[in-house]
């Protein structure tokens, strides 16, 4: 952040880039998969940070969610359903747990989801995820916890054996890019 409520320096906006490209990347790519490229996405984000008042990890996801939303409208309105459908790809499964996994993860509620996708999927280390999130670390903690006995106790029920939630939440990600440095 500024610090001062003015207008960002270009100086803080560059050091953001350079320091959250790639998550920057990474978070586009698994929330808009095979929309747009990430990197544009991406380079949306920072080209809106250059205009705002705030430029830190919180404004950063704020960012990456109205250039995800962007991407959608834009593309929505270049394809058809039928161009969409047509040029769907299958992602080959990497084992039998996936479907259910992928249904354990999507039946949890919005803020576990968040909580799990910023935490496995962006790689954010808790005190990211608190400044993302706009709250204290303490919090985040115990909302983590939460929602892995949350998402583990839904696997259970499906049948799934869960000897890592990281590395099985880890493959759930969709994309390629990783989240580096």
């Amino acid at each position: 952040m500024d610090g001062y409520g003015g207008a960002v320096d270009g100086d803080v906006v560059s050091d953001l880039r350079r320091r959250y490209w790639s998550l920057v990347v990474t978070a586009c790519e698994w929330r808009a998969y095979g929309v747009e490229a990430p990197e544009v996405m991406a380079a949306r984000v920072f080209a809106s940070l250059d205009h705002g008042k705030v430029a830190d990890l919180r404004a950063l996801f704020l960012a990456v969610d109205k250039a995800v939303a962007q991407a959608y409208v834009t593309n929505a309105s270049r394809r058809s359903s039928l161009d969409a459908i047509r040029g769907l790809t299958i992602v080959p499964r990497r084992d039998a747990a996936r479907p259910a996994a992928l249904t354990a993860l999507s039946s949890l509620r919005e803020g576990d989801r968040r909580i799990l996708q910023h935490s496995y999927w962006d790689d954010l280390d808790p005190v990211e995820i608190a400044d993302v999130l706009g709250t204290d670390l303490d919090v985040v903690h115990r909302r983590l916890d939460n929602a892995t006995r949350r998402f583990t106790t839904r696997l259970v029920k499906r049948g799934v054996r869960v000897d890592d939630v990281a590395s099985l939440l880890g493959q759930l990600k969709p994309g390629i890019h990783h989240r580096q440095g």
